[in-house]
């Protein structure tokens, strides 16, 4: 019971302010085409139908003198011999310039590409990402990835980097006991925010949120409470690596349950929780920092 009033009064003590105004700033794009009409099918294919003032199709040979009012500009250039006259002037000319994102190759465009697009969106637009994809259903799938990749990486290097001052004897112990729990279970409950933000959930009423959520944060703090237990005792050698394994794997965990409740209004199941276990376990072992 005392780890579940640890993760209430962790998650009371977190400003989401930031997180939920940008995320409800509506994004706008700007897609070059060979013509207006390969520049509409190809917005429709990648974001879906949208009004024209969230998504602008124009030809490659279109006005580029208002850049600075979009997130992101895409130039498809099947043949690859042509460019938006003046763009990069434009971009240039800007303090602060909206990424470019290209796609050429030839026609068609299948979903392959498409996707690949959205994952390399949803990696260069950083926080806007999120607001891409609460507008645009199509790029939730490659947002709710990113963002769950990204949390448990950071977990994991956390787990690894707080295992340090356990080298020194009982002053080690003392300043890193309980800190990194915390700083763990902020960083996934940031972590089930975003995912909401990107599933199109009501942002302002953060208590609910966490309401409809809670058990799957208090399952995964629980265990992961009773599996870290068992290592504090190891060496540095044999200890830091299984830590580095459970946060990433809990916060993997979590986030996949997450997403699948706010992408399917349904508590996955408790095989489907085990497996999302397993599969994050499978994970960290072929990461980079498993090996230090």
């Amino acid at each position: 019971m005392n780890t579940f009033k640890t993760m209430i009064s962790v998650l009371r003590e977190i400003s989401l302010t930031d997180i939920r105004e940008d995320a409800e700033r509506v994004p706008h794009v700007l897609v070059f085409g060979p013509t207006q009409f390969d520049a509409r099918w190809l917005a429709d294919g990648l974001f879906g139908e949208r009004q024209s003032d969230t998504v602008v199709t124009r030809e490659l040979s279109g006005a580029v003198d208002d850049l600075d009012r979009y997130d992101a500009v895409i130039v498809y250039d099947p043949h690859g011999d042509a460019e938006p006259l003046g763009l990069n002037a434009a971009l240039r000319a800007l303090r602060s310039a909206p990424p470019i994102f290209r796609i050429g190759g030839g026609d068609p465009v299948d979903d392959v590409r498409l996707d690949d697009l959205r994952t390399e969106m949803v990696r260069r637009l950083d926080n806007r990402a999120i607001a891409f994809a609460r507008i645009f259903p199509s790029m939730r799938a490659a947002a709710s990835k990113n963002e769950i990749d990204q949390s448990a990486i950071a977990n994991a290097q956390f787990a690894l980097v707080t295992n340090i001052p356990s080298l020194i004897p009982v002053l080690g112990g003392l300043s890193s006991a309980g800190t990194d729990m915390i700083v763990l279970t902020k960083n996934q409950a940031i972590m089930v925010y975003k995912l909401a933000a990107i599933h199109g959930r009501d942002l302002h009423n953060q208590v609910a949120i966490f309401q409809e959520i809670a058990p799957i944060i208090g399952a995964g703090f629980v265990w992961r409470s009773a599996a870290r237990a068992g290592t504090t005792m190891l060496p540095f050698a044999a200890g830091a690596i299984p830590k580095v394994g459970i946060a990433y794997a809990a916060t993997m965990s979590m986030g996949r349950a997450a997403e699948f409740y706010y992408r399917t209004d349904m508590r996955p199941s408790k095989d489907q929780l085990l497996g999302y276990l397993r599969q994050g376990l499978d994970t960290v072992k072929q990461l980079p920092i498993a090996a230090k």
